[in-house]
């Protein structure tokens, strides 16, 4: 049938009228309301970049076009600035109602080669620059374009879910008309809006992605604080409905009005007030002196840290740093003589171990009394020294110590925000003294010093990179800005101040003091390009990148050497490697999760992105499941393992638990992971299980750092409500499981320090008395079915939905309804809100 029907030709070509809808309506000859910048239709399609409109819709004002542009396929066509209709994120703190103007780009960036060689751009197939943030356009007279529309068009219908971050245009692909079949043979031009029938054309791996990561922003006018993707807050803000469970919580415990001043201080951290807020003078050499403890508790310490810490950071060269604590010893009584910097080390040394230690222990082998905050206060102390300082130009020494310092905040819970500057810091301090720069191309550099800047130099971007990742930011280098080789492979004492040739490095398959770092250096670049990739502003590339990506992770993954030891008795090696072999797999799936988190987020509405849920799903598995296995081994691994990434895995998988009984707007294909969850018996049993097993090392964490319940609680709530959800039948059981958590956190927690004096004239408060004993042995009280108890913490529930009352978490209504709170614009110049 022919539509257009055919032309007569004696007729006399009559003027054209002029064209005032969009070229994308008017190419699908749809009905186009004609709004400015972009019509409802292109919004809704989710390609609002390609809603233009020819140059004589705008003859009469030609200051309203930025630029004309000629596009083959088109014609020429005018790129309109634009205030982007947008979907704001709910979590985003951002109000509604406003808009952005900026302009991006409707084709793909184009790929250039500069003289800095292939590896400024490309890196497997990735393009560092393609990452770059969309084209700014200049902002307009908002006022002057409404009226100037308003006359040429008449006055079209205000524009909608105009907000300030781009969530849903993520996809940049065309859509296509049914088939004529499908709508009634009619002519399109004649089709009502209503039947008219868009099919999106499948997604290619190879098409251009455009995708904002979730982000959130707090605060007003210019006091506001940014959180990337991979931080807590924007992690939580996955959970839609986890607000009015937080609120369905408070209401349902009165106990938490009671306990409302003494909970707010748990949440705060027990010392904030005596501890960390209090001002002491300056430290000097003696008063650092008199901070350490004895030499046994010294001793003790000092070999937690070289077993655990040190060779996985490789910050000091051991034979060096032991020898020197020998003659600290041995100089003590001789302050004038003693290096205060020494002193500050192994202060910082201490508080680094500090909670991988037995207190009990400690305080049998102590001369004196050790105080709870003993390690806080060590490293207050050598802050201040180390701020004091003002070295004009770096050198190893005054690296080491700021390493040390920002590991001793990490250790304790103590400047998390600042952490990312810190580490940003401290990459360009050593740059500034050539660190950057490998070594060997210098001949007044000695063969010891060249080893230990190499190390210490890896530690540094290797720390810079975590602290990225965990706080969604991204890394201050990339591979391109150093030339520097890693360090050898070798034992420490191969190598020393005298030494006038380097010894020859080590296969990787031989345990050594430098392995860990020697296996890690092998995926560095890749993590680095993934995570610079994954938080920046607009995550740009096609499909078959990620894909790509996912391959040479996975590939290193599957490389981590074997490790064996020769001496089966030897359990002190064995941990130490079962420990490495643990954090490097972390560190890869963490690096996993952070690349396909986005795309898994949008599987159920696009089938390509079904790989990147299962690999999500396995990655978070993967990292709980290392953390439950080191936790069943040793206490003390289990400590050293457990971070952002845990929390981060944690919560991967309850959202997809989650949002595989919640988010019903869109069926789910039969191979795609959330079928598999929804329908295969047994699996969310078994992943609660293991979320919750990971729950109760968290838990021990929590309470030995200095502000840790927020956090916890937020996870205690966050297992609660994806139960409820599974089994809404004992949804009542599991909200009062969290209450009973919350209050048992506080009770331990005061417990343990009640007879501290940095609990100041309020002392225990109302947890004097045991508020957990008296809220179960209340009537409203639901009886909770107790299952089999196991002594390794790992306690998978009887039945489905039922949870043992050990694994549930403490302090998560008050602060949810806290934290939410601080999203509305009402609120968010407040950082201490209470429920």
């Amino acid at each position: 049938m022919d539509v257009q029907g055919s032309a007569q030709p004696d007729r006399v070509r009559k003027r054209r009228r002029r064209t005032m809808a969009c070229t994308q309506c008017r190419t699908r000859k749809l009905r186009c309301d004609r709004e400015y910048p972009s019509c409802s239709r292109c919004l809704k399609s989710r390609t609002p970049s390609k809603c233009t409109y020819e140059d004589g819709f705008l003859w009469q004002q030609p200051s309203t076009v930025t630029t004309t542009a000629f596009a083959p396929d088109r014609g020429t066509v005018v790129s309109m600035p634009r205030d982007t209709p947008v979907d704001t994120p709910r979590d985003s703190g951002i109000p509604t109602g406003s808009t952005r103007t900026e302009s991006f780009p409707t084709s793909e960036p184009p790929r250039r080669a500069m003289a800095g060689g292939p590896m400024h751009h490309e890196y497997h197939g990735l393009m560092g620059h393609a990452l770059a943030p969309p084209y700014r356009g200049q902002p307009h007279d908002r006022e002057r374009k409404d009226c100037f529309l308003e006359t040429v068009l008449g006055a079209p219908k205000a524009a909608v879910n105009q907000e300030t971050y781009v969530n849903t245009s993520i996809l940049h692909r065309p859509k296509r008309l049914a088939p004529a079949s499908e709508l009634g043979m009619q002519i399109p031009s004649q089709v009502d809006d209503a039947h008219v029938d868009e099919e999106e054309a499948p997604l290619s791996p190879t098409d251009q992605l455009d995708l904002a990561p979730r982000m959130m922003m707090r605060g007003r006018e210019t006091k506001t604080r940014f959180s990337g993707s991979g931080i807590f807050a924007s992690l939580v803000a996955q959970f839609p409905d986890i607000k009015s469970f937080a609120e369905e919580i408070r209401l349902s415990a009165p106990i938490f009005t009671q306990l409302q001043p003494d909970l707010r201080r748990v949440k705060g951290g027990l010392f904030k007030l005596m501890v960390l807020n209090q001002s002491f003078p300056d430290p000097t050499t003696a008063s650092l002196i008199n901070l350490l403890p004895s030499r046994a508790v010294v001793d003790e310490l000092v070999r937690l840290y070289i077993t655990h810490i040190e060779f996985t950071h490789r910050i000091l060269h051991v034979p060096s740093f032991l020898r020197e604590l020998d003659q600290f010893w041995a100089m003590l009584d001789s302050p004038a003589s003693t290096s205060a910097a020494f002193a500050v080390q192994l202060l910082l040394v201490l508080a680094c171990a500090w909670n991988l230690a037995d207190l009990a222990s400690l305080q049998a082998k102590s001369a004196g009394e050790l105080k709870c905050q003993s390690a806080v206060e060590w490293t207050l102390h050598a802050g201040k020294w180390i701020e004091n300082l003002h070295t004009k130009r770096p050198e190893i020494n005054s690296l080491r110590l700021s390493i040390l310092l920002i590991l001793a905040h990490n250790s304790h819970g103590m400047k998390r925000s600042q952490a990312w500057l810190a580490t940003s810091t401290l990459v360009k301090q050593a740059m500034m003294a050539g660190y950057h720069r490998d070594p060997s191309r210098y001949t007044r550099i000695s063969v010891f010093n060249k080893e230990m800047r190499r190390r210490i130099w890896i530690t540094i971007v290797e720390m810079d990179l975590q602290i990225a990742l965990d706080r969604g930011m991204p890394p201050s280098v990339q591979t391109f800005d150093y030339d520097v080789a890693p360090g050898l492979n070798i034992f420490d004492d191969e190598i020393h101040e005298n030494s006038t040739e380097a010894p020859e490095s080590r296969p990787l398959s031989e345990v050594t003091d430098s392995s860990f770092q020697s296996i890690l250096c092998c995926s560095l670049p890749l993590r680095l390009q993934a995570c610079s990739l994954m938080h920046s502003p607009r995550i740009s590339c096609r499909y078959e990148d990620i894909q790509r990506l996912d391959g040479e992770l996975n590939r290193h993954l599957s490389r981590i050497p074997a490790w064996t030891t020769a001496e089966t008795n030897d359990i002190v090696t064995q941990h130490k490697v079962i420990l490495w072999k643990g954090l490097i797999e972390t560190k890869l799936c963490q690096s996993l999760l952070s690349v396909h988190t986005p795309f898994a987020i949008e599987a159920r509405r696009e089938s390509l992105f079904a790989p990147s849920a299962r690999t999500r799903m396995d990655a978070a598995t993967r990292i709980l499941s290392s953390q439950r296995r080191l936790n069943e081994i040793s206490r003390t691994l289990s400590l050293c393992t457990l971070g952002e990434w845990t929390i981060q895995a944690y919560i991967s998988i309850c959202q997809s638990l989650h949002t595989t009984e919640f988010d019903t707007s869109s069926p789910s294909h039969p191979l795609s992971s959330s079928f598999n969850l929804h329908n295969i018996p047994g699996i969310p049993e078994s992943l609660l299980s293991l979320v919750e097993t990971v729950l109760v090392a968290f838990e021990e964490r929590s309470l030995l750092i200095t502000k840790g319940a927020k956090d916890y609680s937020f996870l205690s709530t966050i297992v609660a409500l994806v139960k409820s959800r599974l089994w809404p039948a004992q949804a009542t059981m599991y909200k009062q499981q969290v209450v009973k958590r919350v209050l048992s956190f506080a009770q331990i927690l005061f417990d343990r320090h009640m007879n501290c004096d940095h609990l100041g004239d309020q002392g225990m408060g109302s947890f004097k008395n045991n508020q957990l004993a008296a809220f179960m042995a209340a009537p409203t009280m639901v009886p909770v079915m107790q299952p089999e108890f196991d002594p390794n913490g790992i306690q998978p529930p009887p039945q489905p939905g039922v949870i043992s009352p050990g694994e549930f978490d403490p302090l998560q209504p008050l602060i949810l309804k806290l934290e939410f709170q601080k999203t509305q614009p009402s609120q968010c110049n407040h950082s201490h809100l209470v429920a």
